[in-house]
């Protein structure tokens, strides 16, 4: 009696081991280098949240998608390692990875590994290679918006001051270059991340009497730079891509209108607000929407072909892509893998960057 016992209740272990084996789903691992700390750790959280969001809208996909984050604190050799850490260690499948910065080293270890790489970033360079894709509204995009506001003020001298910093000047390149198109004169102010002392610079423009200043920037120099522009009292008008949403001083800057990227739609933004009570929206639409790209790929081509599929089938899927309802508006995605999007006018009020029709 007991040897048959036994012989069942091995049975009915072997068959829920089998059981196991055809229900268990399988894994999908997406590495997300991400700035958790610092002076950017607001923007990378709410990154990590959203995907997390996006997550959610693949619970039945028959796959589990499993993101792994790694801190790289906004700097370039912590982005190095985190990647590193991600393909060698973790061996991802995919990866995502959050500002221009961090694109410009993950996007040649992703093409080195074959690994689908998306890029929160505008930084066409890294798109480059099979697996790397960018998502974000292009600077060319952003900079035909704002020549526009210079061109309703009839502007005919423009001040243009920039970090160094590899999309900033991206963005200041493609403003001097349509300014200069239209026949309105320029002259370039270019300035490190760290520097502390405008006084000699914003004097020496003051004497060549623009009609418009142009600032593109990114704390501590930043914020320098507007509280020197205020305690001078200049009234040239001001315009600036994006650089407005990062100061410290939101007050200085209170009704003060910018050129930036779209948030997201309001669901997506309500949901992050309910959750952890932010409301710096900055890259989260897009965070968002790379996370969904990546996952609707995956999950698709399973189910197509009955297997996990390749990073060569899933960045030809992406590239097959035409038109997709993103968090952001309408997306296209060129044969370069660069995805394109829209630019909107913000109007800072009451601390807050807020849409506004132009």
């Amino acid at each position: 009696m007991k040897k048959i016992l036994l012989t069942l209740l091995m049975i009915l272990t072997i068959a829920a081991c089998d059981d196991k084996k055809e229900t268990a789903k399988p894994i999908i691992k997406i590495g997300v280098v991400d700035a958790l700390s610092d002076k950017y750790a607001e923007n990378g959280q709410n990154v990590r949240q959203v995907i997390e969001f996006a997550k959610e809208n693949f619970a039945s996909s028959g796959l589990d998608f499993e993101f792994i984050f790694e801190d790289y604190g906004y700097e370039t050799k912590r982005a190095a390692v985190a990647a590193n850490k991600l393909i060698n260690a973790d061996r991802v499948d995919a990866l995502i990875s959050w500002s221009s910065m961090a694109g410009n080293v993950v996007s040649p270890l992703a093409d080195r590994a074959k690994k689908v790489h998306l890029a929160i970033c505008n930084d066409e360079n890294v798109a480059k290679g099979k697996y790397n894709f960018t998502h974000f509204t292009p600077s060319q995009i952003l900079a035909q918006k704002l020549v526009k506001q210079i061109e309703d003020t009839k502007a005919q001298k423009v001040a243009l001051f920039a970090v160094y910093q590899p999309a900033l000047q991206k963005h200041t390149d493609a403003v001097e270059k349509i300014l200069q198109e239209k026949g309105i004169a320029t002259e370039r102010f270019n300035f490190s991340m760290d520097n502390l002392d405008f006084d000699l610079m914003l004097e020496k423009a003051q004497q060549h009497n623009f009609d418009v200043w142009y600032i593109c920037a990114l704390p501590p120099s930043l914020d320098v730079f507007l509280k020197t522009y205020f305690s001078k009292k200049i009234d040239t008008p001001l315009v600036a891509i994006d650089s407005l949403l990062f100061a410290q001083d939101k007050a200085s800057v209170e009704g003060m209108k910018f050129v930036t990227t779209p948030d997201g739609n309001k669901e997506l933004l309500q949901k992050l607000t309910a959750t952890n009570g932010s409301t710096n929206y900055f890259s989260v639409g897009y965070a968002y929407d790379v996370a969904n790209l990546l996952m609707m790929a995956y999950t698709n081509l399973y189910k197509e072909n009955k297997r996990v599929p390749t990073s060569d089938e899933v960045a030809d899927y992406l590239l097959q892509l035409k038109g997709y309802n993103g968090a952001v508006g309408e997306l296209v995605i060129g044969s370069d893998g660069v995805i394109m999007s829209p630019a909107v006018v913000k109007q800072m009020k009451n601390g807050q960057p807020v849409e506004v029709d132009e």
